[in-house]
């Protein structure tokens, strides 16, 4: 039987990346609840580091020319196959969220921070969408910097691109599975009265 901690926590311990997503992707009120549920991360010093720009239709071809574009800016000798690669990721998925660290240099924040909390945000949009009953999961390419992606995600000169997240309908024929437990052994340790951190036990 079930803990009420884990009835509690069962929109974190059972969110799954969605793969083969269907051509159907989220109704524009289940955007806007996801974009809404993506903002209530930490933020400290309450900048908004984030730029969320969403992609659908037509729109995605824009978004894979730059994909593109960002590979041949940084290799040259980027070969034709490469770049179709490149494009065809934005079409993976009918909806999908790019998300940018939107950076204040200037901000007595830190950068690291700025960066974090829009992480923060492409989880949230992962968790949200999971809890709607839409798939989900955070891509990226080896190339993240270019002036068309800059041009076309409305970044900032400082700004990171972080990605995107792929939205769309869930197979049906996807079959159920449990998250398998993580053993937290190696990676928790419990801070003692002596400053040494260690295995619980």
């Amino acid at each position: 039987m079930l803990q009420e901690h884990e009835i509690a926590l069962a929109p974190l311990l059972t969110r799954q990346s969605v793969k083969a997503l269907g051509d159907v992707g989220p109704t524009a009120a289940e955007i806007d609840a996801i974009l809404h549920a993506s903002v209530t991360v930490p933020d400290h010093g309450t900048l908004r580091p984030w730029r969320l720009v969403v992609v659908e239709g037509e729109a995605r071809r824009a978004f894979g020319e730059a994909l593109a574009a960002a590979g041949r800016e940084a290799n040259p000798g980027f070969t034709d196959e490469l770049a179709e690669r490149l494009r065809s990721k934005a079409f993976a998925a009918p909806t999908l969220i790019a998300v940018v660290a939107r950076i204040d240099p200037d901000a007595k924040i830190a950068v690291w921070e700025q960066v974090a909390s829009a992480a923060c945000a492409g989880y949230a949009i992962t968790l949200a969408a999971h809890q709607l009953g839409v798939g989900a999961i955070w891509k990226s390419s080896p190339h993240q910097e270019g002036e068309a992606l800059r041009r076309t995600l409305d970044m900032g000169p400082a700004d990171q691109f972080l990605g995107w997240v792929n939205l769309g309908q869930i197979p049906v024929e996807r079959p159920t599975s449990s998250r398998a437990a993580v053993d937290l052994t190696p990676i928790v340790r419990h801070l003692g009265a002596d400053g040494l951190a260690r295995v619980a036990g």
